[in-house]
This record gives structure tokens, sequence and C-alpha cells, in this order.
């Protein structure tokens, strides 16, 4: 048996979703599964693949909660004994001390694995993300600011940035000391290898910079060199399984990478739970395009999650027969984000109705293809919707989204094609593009 190349935890869906894709797009074999609840299954399949993903929830929680969460995802992955081991982050590292805590997964993993290294390991140029001296800049509106001077950052309503520098972001999450490796270190002549060992011999967490795609190829290096010496848990955005990919396949003479075109569908559903400016803007060239939003209350879906979705898939189908695309919103505008309520709390909810009404509407006959927006309602959703498990069926790299397929064995869910957005990813006309497909664009 060919050991298993990497085994991750996501801590949103639309992000494990993200990162299995760029393992795939270099023609490595996986299955994201929704759930470590069936870890023999998982076990058993493993043999068969490259990559293990476990899609989780772990973004929109709180620490207590997230150890229940993430403990289980950790023996599981200890047990498929990859060569690779990676806490899979948002690239906007998202995350407080009290809701998506970061730093709480490293103890977690420290206390696991006494000693592991901890690379962390942000950055993707590709998406716009770029680290410099440890700090985290992104693209906004077509300029390069820092994470903490980007509106959607800066003011997101359950992790707001406040500082780009990831070495004090991640101090106010965890005990464990910081260490940089830096663009002047990869200058050096043996690359920045002392400085990302020495961290590691240390004990302390080492952010790595990494502006274009080559620098993040020589991190993931740097990475891989280092987990084939120590335990390591590598605290990463897509990026990393992107270059680890490239890494891997480079001298492969047979490659099968995801294919880069799709056809479109009859009828189309978005579901969006995203607070994104993105996002909004987004819904807003849907709609002029003739597709039709109806609201979702987060206060009802609290109150009466399954009475929504009943309503909602009612007025679904009625839309759907008059030959329209649909799409389910909680936000359209600054004033639709409820920040007064549990993340937790209110991203349940909100999933559960997604679900529900993705189960309705499918059990109907009406529908082939659906975007969940948003990565804590749809990684809430996921978990419901009654899928065991996603594959990835083709990338869109004009928009960087992937569609995929759910694997329900004897569900009428199996099968039904997805795209998970996030929200800060793809351009204004992306929920039409998901519609028509990506044939003759």
């Amino acid at each position: 048996m060919t050991r298993l190349l990497a085994a991750f935890y996501g801590d949103d869906f639309t992000g494990s979703t993200e990162n299995l894709a760029q393992f795939s797009r270099h023609g490595l074999r996986g299955r994201l599964f929704f759930s470590s609840a069936g870890r023999e299954a998982i076990l058993d399949m493993a043999p068969e693949l490259d990559v293990v993903g476990l899609a989780g929830t772990a973004r929109g929680l709180a620490p207590e909660a997230m150890t229940r969460e993430v403990e289980p995802a950790l023996a599981l992955i200890e047990a498929l004994d990859p060569r690779i081991k990676q806490f899979k982050v948002c690239s906007t590292f998202d995350s407080s001390p009290t809701v998506g805590s970061i730093g709480h997964v490293m103890e977690l993993a420290r206390r696991r694995w006494p000693g592991c290294a901890l690379p962390v390991l942000p950055a993707t140029p590709a998406f716009g993300r770029y680290t410099a001296f440890s700090h985290q800049f992104t693209r906004y509106r077509g300029e390069i600011c820092r994470l903490d001077q980007n509106p959607a950052m800066a003011h997101h309503p359950s992790t707001p940035m406040t500082e780009a520098d990831l070495r004090r972001h991640l101090a106010a999450q965890t005990t464990i000391a910081p260490a940089a490796v830096t663009l002047l270190d990869y200058r050096a002549p043996d690359g920045g290898w002392q400085a990302l060992w020495s961290a590691a011999e240390a004990e302390r967490f080492a952010v790595l910079d990494a502006t274009d795609q080559a620098e993040l190829q020589h991190a993931a290096e740097l990475i891989l060199r280092l987990a084939d010496r120590r335990p390591t848990l590598a605290v990463a955005a897509q990026g990393l399984a992107d270059a680890v990919g490239r890494v891997v396949t480079r001298d492969t003479a047979e490659r099968q990478p995801l294919p880069t075109t799709y056809p479109g569908v009859a009828r189309l559903l978005v579901l969006s739970g995203s607070c994104s400016p993105q996002t909004r803007g987004q819904l807003t060239h849907f709609e002029s395009w003739g597709g039709a939003i109806l609201s979702l209350p987060p206060e009802e879906a609290l109150r009466d999650a399954p009475g929504l979705a009943r309503r909602l898939a009612g007025q679904v189908a009625a839309l759907f027969g008059e030959g329209r695309d649909v799409a389910v919103a909680t936000t359209r505008g600054e004033a639709d984000v409820v920040a007064d309520l549990s993340t937790e709390r209110l991203a349940t909810a909100v999933g559960e109705v997604f679900a529900r009404l993705t189960r309705e509407v499918r059990d109907a006959g009406d529908l082939h293809r659906l975007v969940f927006a948003g990565g804590d309602t749809s990684s809430h959703a996921m978990r419901q919707v009654g899928a065991e498990a996603l594959e990835l069926v083709a990338f869109d790299e004009a928009q960087g989204g992937h569609l995929c397929r759910l694997v329900a064995p004897g569900s009428p869910i199996d099968g039904l094609e997805v795209v998970l957005k996030g929200g800060q990813i793809g351009g204004k006309d992306f929920f039409t593009r998901v519609k028509r497909g990506t044939q003759g664009h």
C-alpha cells in the first residue's frame, strides 16, 4: 500500500472543498468526508486515495465546542498516518480567542502530538492573499491592502480582523510562542531551513512568508521536509495544497487533472448565508439577469426552521415553474447583518433551513445543481443534508470555483451537483456562470 500523501481537517466546508480541489487539480485522488464519525469506512477507503479531507465547522465555534469537533478529526488523521497533516484555515485567517480560535487547535495538536511542529502558511497568491514578514495582505478592489484594512475583514460580523501581523493575531489565542520564516530567510544558503527547524526545536509556531507562486512552492517544500523529520501539523490555507500537489506530481508522467469545463443546467438554486460585499454584488448581478431572490429571515430560522424551509420550498417550486432561477439569501445589505445573535446558533439554524430546502426541492425532481455561499452556514447545511462525502467534478479557473458531486448512496441527493463558494470568491457573474456552465466561455 502506498502511504497516504495528505490528510486535512478544514474549518469550514467551502474552504475544505477548495483545499481538496487544489490537490485534485494536479491529478491526485481525493475525497472530502462530511464527518469523522464514519472512521472505519474512511480508513477502508484511504488506500485508494492520495488525499483524505474532513470538512468541519470549527471556524464558527467557541473553544469548548471546537474541542469536541476537532479532537476526533485529529485522532482519525493520526490513524490515517499521512505524509503531511494539515489544519486548513481560511487565507483571511478568520478567527478570534472566542470564535474559531486557530491557536486553540494548535494547542489541541500539541496535546495529541507533544512538541509537534506548527508551520503556519496562510498565503494563497492565486487568490490575492500574500504574506510578507508575517503580515497578511489581500487584494481588494484592484489594490493590495493589509488584512486589517480590508473592509470585509475589518468589519466581519463575528471575527473582525484588527491585526495583520499573524504572530500577534495568534498570540491572543495561544500561549505557544511565535517565530517567523521570512522572505530574507529564503535568500540564505539553506533557503530558510534552519530558521524553520530552529522554530520547531524551540516548540514555536512559525509563520512562513510567500508573495508569489515560487515562494509558496519553496515554503511547501520546507514544510514537507519538516514533516518527514518530526510530527508536524501544517496550519495552512489552500495555497499549501496547490503547492504540495505541484511538488509531488512534477515528475509524474501520467496525470489526470480536473477538467476545466462543465455544461450548464436548466435551473439553478443559490443558497446564500454570506455577509460579504462580494457575494451581495453577485446576488445583484444574478437578479439583473432574471434570477429571483427570496429573503431568509434569520430570526425566523431560529424560531421555526422546518416551517420556514417548507414555505421557501413552495416559493422555489413556483418560481422554477415560471422558468426562473432562484437565490435564497440571508443578507442583501449591511442592514440585514444580524450581529447580536450567537454565530454558532444562527449558522446552525440557517444551515438546517438550507438542508431541508435542498432535500425538498431535490425530492420534487427540479434540482440538479445548487450553490452554497458562505462558509459557516454552508458547513452546517452540508452536515445536515444527508450526504457522506463529495467528489470534485471540474475546476473553473476563471472564477476559482469548483463543481462537486454529492456522495449519498440510496438517497435522492446522491449525485446532486454542488458549488461551495466562500464570501471572497468569484467575479460578479459567478452565479450566472455556474448556471450557464463554462463551456464556450
